[in-house]
């Protein structure tokens, strides 16, 4: 009966962690799933061209999200109720990428232009659902012990990796110039053009939404069962009354996420930790302790890191990846989209922790940032594009320059969780936003105006 009771035990756990790693899986899934579509509805919509750029300033407007959860946890944490929050959100997100399947290429006329308002809509509320996730899941997980919290970070993971490889199994729908004649019998004149035929994907752009609307309805089912089922109960952490009456999660609460914490003493800049101290930051030795100019040294890069990854390079993403065909295109979006957590699992496996290094990985992204930004100012005609090369470099480059970004980003992250005081790491979200929004609106305006040029598949030819 023993060995029977512990076999359960152990299924239990597998199953709880396999609830998990689902429940991981929808924090990004479905902003992930709209932008490594991109390649196939751009041309399929009004904005063309332009509509990465629409997307990514819709997105710094789906952070209200995030900013009322924290002003929430700073001045009235009695009334934040998370499982409500992550409730409402999953609600939001699945309804959102259901509709998302048939409203995707609908317009509204303003005028004389049309624009792809339904879609618009669509993404500003799933820019919130998944915005918010990240700082209404990782609270949640405290109520399971630790070990369960790797699990989750997997999961979220594989929101960038499913829709990555939902995107490459579906293939890229190319474009195919056929040269056509017409002839008028009144003149008996003749002309001659390029007629495209697009070539459709393995399946519709409908499919690929309702694939994405699926693992948001397997998310929502795994947070349900997380937070009601018998099974999930009893791995849940107790909760105890002290003394003084105040709540006690107990040790392993602590262990598997750290929060912003009570104290308000420690914020970047300040004075260190007295060296005799028992809290986590009397662990960080005077040697260690990052001091005033480490904290601007660290927020500079990630303020121009996350500039250029949040907002400048998505907003030209079409610039610098079309010309070299749809399928280029698809590719850099695909594959980019799963280095990203691909560099942060290298990060969490093997962290980099000295100022110098993390400044040498930054000028390392810089450059292939900088590449990147020189097609796009290029376009419709940038570097090697009749060349067989062209392409497979700016796609290299496209994988290495999200890699090397995620990689500066999350190891930046844990020096200030290792060696700063807590409340740096809300200065260090703070920045994070800033600088995303100062490179999605500044960039806005430049390619509504025209700054960037765009190409045709059939009628731009690039002088060889």
């Amino acid at each position: 009966m023993t060995g029977l009771s512990d076999l359960c035990r152990t299924d239990s756990k597998l199953l709880v962690h396999l609830l998990v790693l689902f429940f991981g899986a929808g924090a990004w899934v479905a902003v992930n799933g709209i932008w490594v579509e991109l390649p196939i509805i751009v041309d399929r919509l009004p904005e063309s061209w332009n509509l990465p750029s629409y997307l990514t300033v819709i997105t710094q407007a789906g952070n209200i999200g995030p900013i009322v959860v924290t002003l929430m946890q700073i001045f009235c944490k009695k009334k934040l109720d998370e499982k409500k929050w992550i409730y409402s959100i999953l609600l939001i997100g699945t309804l959102s990428c259901f509709l998302l399947c048939f409203v995707w290429d609908k317009t509204v006329e303003f005028g004389s232009q049309s624009h792809s308002v339904p879609l618009f809509i669509l993404w500003f509320f799933i820019s919130f659902v998944d915005c918010t996730s990240s700082v209404t899941f990782l609270p949640f997980m405290k109520i399971f012990p630790t070990i369960f919290l790797t699990t989750y970070f997997i999961g979220e993971g594989l929101s960038g990796f499913l829709p990555s490889i939902f995107a490459l199994i579906q293939g890229a729908s190319n474009t195919k110039c056929v040269n056509t004649s017409l002839t008028n019998h009144t003149t008996n004149i003749t002309t001659y053009q390029l007629l495209s035929i697009r070539q459709d994907p393995l399946y519709s752009v409908e499919v690929f939404f309702g694939l994405v609307w699926m693992i948001m309805m397997i998310c929502s089912s795994s947070f349900l069962l997380l937070n009601l089922s018998s099974i999930s109960k009893r791995l849940h952490l107790t909760t105890t009354t002290t003394t003084n009456g105040k709540t006690d999660e107990g040790p392993e609460a602590y262990e598997s996420v750290e929060l912003v914490g009570d104290n308000h003493d420690g914020c970047c800049g300040g004075e260190p930790p007295p060296t005799g101290s028992t809290s986590r930051e009397g662990l960080v030795t005077s040697a260690n302790v990052l001091t005033r100019y480490h904290y601007i040294y660290f927020l500079v890069i990630i303020f121009i890191t996350n500039a250029l990854s949040n907002g400048v390079l998505p907003s030209l993403s079409s610039y610098s990846a079309l010309p070299y065909g749809e399928t280029s295109y698809h590719l850099a979006l695909s594959l980019g989209n799963m280095a990203n957590p691909t560099a942060c699992i290298i990060a969490l496996v093997a962290p980099m922790s000295s100022a110098v290094g993390i400044g040498i990985f930054f000028i390392t992204s810089l450059g292939f940032g900088s590449y990147l930004l020189i097609l796009a100012v290029q376009s419709p005609c940038p570097v090697f594009v009749n060349e067989d090369f062209g392409g497979a470099v700016m796609i290299l480059v496209q994988v290495l320059w999200v890699g090397l970004a995620s990689y500066v980003k999350v190891s930046t992250a844990q020096v200030f969780r290792s060696r700063g005081h807590k409340h740096c790491l809300l200065w260090y979200g703070a920045v994070v936003q800033l600088g995303s929004m100062c490179g999605a609106f500044t960039l806005f305006p430049i390619v509504q105006n025209g700054y960037f040029t765009m190409g045709s598949s059939c009628t731009n030819n690039c002088a060889s």
